[in-house]
């Protein structure tokens, strides 16, 4: 007996597991979403409503309806409405002699979606020239120029979605001198001002040239270290376009370090 209790425990577990971690759609939206709702549109007329917990409790701004006649609406979901509970999605159509009263439970969930960040340098990077050297008077100054580095952003949990943004951010150390530019070169997106807007499901490889403007000689360099650098990319404010926002469960950054080799300043005997 005792087993049969916990085997209906386990299963009653999966089961509220299941519902409560369901893919995100429209049945089981996130706080926040947006998401389509439509019948066959029969050339007749359409209301729509949205209860709460019954049948006859309204949402009110927990469920924000693009309209309320037609055969198809969104209804955005306020991000205040709490995962677990249950909504009421009503139609009534009516052909002018008749009407009909169709009900669609709506259970609202976590997100499934989050974004994964990860570098394609396994090794050290180096600098995409060589050192330019020049001279100021008698003084011979190092200039390393550009580094090319590149990350790639995974989508997981994106459902129906058919997009996905999020913003990126790079920290230098040290920083002083550093600079980038951020775009994208492989997949269907587009970076500005900071922001990565996808068009489609898939990764994207996010490439960045960064700009090392500090000129070095052989005082401020001396054991030819002083252009190594890591480069810190972070990825966050993820949503798609049903506006699920990223659960934080994936890798939120990771970084590359850039150097030349150390060849020290010239000694004489």
């Amino acid at each position: 007996m005792k087993k049969l209790v916990l085997i209906f425990a386990a299963v009653l577990l999966t089961a509220i597991s299941s519902n409560l971690f369901a893919q995100n759609t429209g049945e089981t939206p996130t706080p926040g979403s947006t998401w389509a709702y439509s019948v066959t549109d029969n050339s007749n007329t359409y209301t729509w409503s949205v209860t709460k917990g019954d049948l006859s409790t309204d949402a009110g701004a927990d469920a924000v309806l693009s309209g309320t006649t037609g055969a198809a609406i969104t209804i955005t979901w306020a991000s205040s409405v709490a995962v677990g509970d249950w909504y009421y999605v009503h139609v009534i159509e009516n052909d002018g002699s008749c009407t009909n009263h169709k009900v669609l439970p709506v259970q609202i969930t976590e997100s499934q979606f989050y974004l994964s960040i990860a570098s394609n340098q396994t090794t050290t990077a180096c600098y995409d020239n060589d050192v330019v050297v020049t001279l100021n008077g008698n003084t011979p100054k190092y200039n390393h120029g550009t580094a090319t580095v590149s990350y790639v952003v995974t989508p997981t949990g994106l459902g129906t979605a058919t997009g996905y943004t999020f913003d990126i951010a790079d920290v230098f150390t040290p920083t002083a001198g550093l600079s980038s530019v951020p775009t994208v070169t492989s997949g269907n997106g587009s970076v500005t001002a900071g922001t990565v807007t996808v068009n489609d499901a898939n990764a994207v490889t996010l490439q960045f040239v960064i700009t090392n403007a500090t000129l070095y000689d052989n005082s401020t360099d001396p054991n030819g270290t002083a252009a190594d650098f890591n480069q810190a990319v972070t990825h966050s404010n993820g949503i798609t376009s049903h506006g699920v926002t990223d659960n934080g469960s994936g890798t939120a950054a990771d970084d590359t370090d850039v150097a030349r080799p150390h060849t020290t300043t010239i000694g004489t005997n």
